[in-house]
């Protein structure tokens, strides 16, 4: 996601471009110890002792000397770089890799500079080491040669937000926490509460007070496609003025055609990046999402004379009208990486706005968003009895549907193209063989793709995962377009930005999704994957390198959104709107907490499951003050299931201690214990006569 032009300009652009340059480099396998005149540095600081709280950025201030016979430059093919590892206070070496550092030139022998850096502070309360060193990446760290390194005391301290002065229970509470047996599951639940309240945004706007969240450190900004995935981890922390003054803000600057911005500042600044085609259905999606929280009343507000509901309405008509493609039936956007908005044609800011040389395609992350969007419009319009809209828009989602299935699908292939050409431009190389994770994952997403659909994508991004070496299920292009087709230098290296690198913005829609369709097995290994990834980057990065070296902006919003989502509705199978309640956990064999709360609503709901593998006993014990009854399902967990003919005769299901009836339910490979319920204070006891080998 690139800043426009308004709010960055094209000097500062490289500054954002530097953070992209970086080589990943493993622990030296060696052990030399005889002096090498190359590797000496004189590192000096003034801090000795460093206190901080869990997750902050702290800024240290460095002076480093060249003491050896080379010059130092981070451009080279093993550039010198400055890093550190994290050490434990006895020595022992707890994360060996970190951060770099680039330098601010080449550093001749001799030569002093001056070196500020912004270190990120582990998510772990406690006491650490800090050793700074510089190294060669690829070939050595000083230290290896007889090189002083600088070592820095630091005293991480915990963070207590008021919700955690609640411990994990099964009672009303006006706060969410989560806890498993999973440590890294329990540091998620930091990273996500620590990148909100970093992103909170507050001014007064042209529609009143407004109250919101930029998508990270290097975007100030409210920007509608990332409001629209924060909304899964907001509603359970904020009230409604954070859910919904943001979207009135933004509805304010919709241009007479109906067409919405990208982007709004306390400013009162405004632009888009004309390359997309989903600002206007990622606002229609965080209505609708709006709209399962707090009913349709919202919808009749007005803003500037006219109901929001109209002005979304207007919104999707702009598409129709002026991003369409008739003759096809499907929506159109510029030649990008995916959902991205950098075009293959400029190497500047101006590669986010169409213009004479844009080449148009139909792709299909723009297909399955707006498909998404006219089926969520038509049944907000259903709830407000306005027949005739109702049905326009289901229609309209049909036609897509329809459409996009016969021109993208490739079955032979198992996933969407990434998108068809509307004009002459012809690569040298078989661009319908690149999956495109973002895309894909919306079509999961959006009800786009069947159920069969689905699995052969998920297939397909767990092989692209493993056949291209990429450490978590979030790269985004696997293979990535080739080096320098795209000329802007955000893109033009493969598995860098847009262009392949990993966007857990995706990835965690991917693992929610492998979760709704019956993969939570591999769901919850690909969970632990980009949890541990984040971890060891001490945050949430805008992107990260095809090894999980993090890039781009720091405490990057969207991503907390979209992990929340994957955590809480998939792994803790917790879906809780204004109408409806279901529990769905998918623990397996892991045990776990979990109690969430809606402010906008004064709703809870929770729930704490429990696996015992020696007796083959699941409990789940749940509560929630919300009034109608719902369903419950219940992951069995996998070594359970072998014999599925023979499954039901070995199960007994009591609530409360009284049997209760109950379905079993599968799902590609999920097998799940299904029964009807109401909410209030209850326990489930799953017993199962087949003591099995837990796996």
């Amino acid at each position: 996601m690139l800043n426009s032009k308004k709010t960055i300009s094209l000097a500062v652009i490289p500054i954002l471009f530097s953070t992209a340059v970086f080589i990943t480099c493993t622990k030296s396998s060696s052990n030399k110890t005889e002096p090498k005149a190359e590797y000496s540095a004189l590192i000096l600081t003034g801090k000795k002792k460093l206190s901080a709280t869990e997750g902050s950025r702290v800024k240290i201030q460095f002076s480093i000397k060249n003491t050896g016979t080379d010059p130092w430059h981070s451009k080279d093919k093993h550039p010198c770089l400055f890093s550190y590892h994290l050490q434990k206070i006895n020595g022992e070496t707890i994360q060996y890799d970190n951060r770099r550092f680039t330098l601010p030139g080449k550093v001749i022998p001799g030569q002093n500079i001056d070196l500020p850096i912004i270190l990120r502070i582990p998510i772990k309360a406690g006491d650490y080491i800090l050793e700074f060193d510089m190294l060669r990446e690829g070939a050595a760290w000083f230290k290896d040669y007889g090189s002083k390194t600088a070592k820095i005391s630091l005293h991480v301290k915990e963070i207590k937000w008021p919700d955690e002065e609640n411990k994990t229970g099964l009672e009303y509470g006006k706060y969410t926490h989560f806890s498993s047996s999973v440590e890294e599951i329990n540091q998620l639940y930091k990273l996500i509460r620590l990148t909100l309240e970093q992103n909170e945004v507050e001014f007064k706007g042209r529609s009143g007070r407004v109250y919101g969240f930029s998508p990270g450190k290097d975007y100030p900004q409210i920007w509608l496609r990332d409001a629209n995935t924060i909304i899964p981890a907001s509603q359970y922390f904020y009230d409604l003025p954070y859910l919904s003054s943001w979207m009135e803000e933004h509805l304010y600057f919709q241009e007479e055609n109906g067409a919405l911005q990208d982007w709004i500042n306390a400013a009162g600044q405004s632009d888009k990046n004309t390359t997309e085609t989903d600002q206007e259905a990622s606002a229609v999606q965080s209505a609708f999402q709006l709209y399962q929280l707090i009913g349709s009343d919202w919808l009749g507000k007005k803003v500037k004379g006219q109901r929001i509901i109209d002005r979304l309405e207007a919104a999707l008509y702009y598409v129709l009208h002026n991003r369409f493609n008739k003759e096809l039936g499907l929506t159109i956007g510029a030649h990008t990486a995916d959902w991205g908005d950098v075009d293959l044609i400029d190497k500047d800011q101006e590669a986010v706005y169409v213009d004479e040389k844009t080449h148009w395609t139909a792709d299909i992350y723009d297909q399955a968003m707006f498909f998404k969007a006219c089926k969520e419009l038509a049944e907000i319009f259903s709830s407000l009895n306005e027949k005739d809209k109702t049905e326009y828009w289901r229609k309209q989602a049909d036609s897509i549907r329809q459409n996009t299935n016969e021109l993208l699908w490739q079955e032979k292939k198992g996933f969407y193209k990434i998108h068809i050409h509307l004009d002459s431009i012809q690569h040298n190389f078989d661009e319908n063989d690149i999956f495109a994770l973002g895309g894909n994952t919306i079509a999961i997403l959006s009800g786009l793709a069947d159920d069969k659909k689905c699995r052969k994508i998920i297939t397909t991004a767990l092989q692209r995962q493993k056949q291209f070496g990429v450490s978590t299920i979030s790269g985004t292009l696997l293979p990535p377009y080739p080096e320098n087709f795209f000329p802007h230098p955000l893109l033009d290296t493969p598995y860098k930005y847009q262009n392949g690198a990993q966007w857990d913005w995706f990835g965690g829609r991917m693992v929610y999704a492998m979760f709704e369709y019956g993969d939570s097995f591999k769901a919850q290994e690909k969970l632990l994957e980009i949890i541990k990834k984040n971890i060891a980057n001490k945050g949430f990065f805008e992107w990260d390198d095809r090894k999980g070296t993090s890039r781009g902006s720091d405490i990057y919003c969207g991503n907390a959104g979209s992990m929340s989502k994957a955590v809480i509705e998939g792994y803790f199978g917790i879906k809780l709107k204004k109408d409806s309640l279901s529990i769905e956990p998918k623990l397996g064999t892991d045990s776990g907490k979990i109690h969430i709360y809606q402010p906008v609503n004064d709703i809870f709901a929770a729930s704490e499951y429990i696996f015992d593998s020696e007796k083959s006993i699941i409990t789940l014990k749940y509560n929630s003050n919300f009034s109608g009854k719902g369903s419950v399902k219940i992951l069995i967990p996998r070594s359970l299931t072998r014999d599925y003919n023979k499954l039901k005769d070995t199960i007994k299901l009591y609530i409360d201690g009284q049997q209760h009836a109950f379905q079993i339910k599968s799902k590609h490979i999920d097998v799940l214990i299904e029964f009807q319920t109401d909410f209030k204070h209850r326990t489930a006891e799953i017993s199962f006569s087949s003591h099995l080998p837990i796996e």
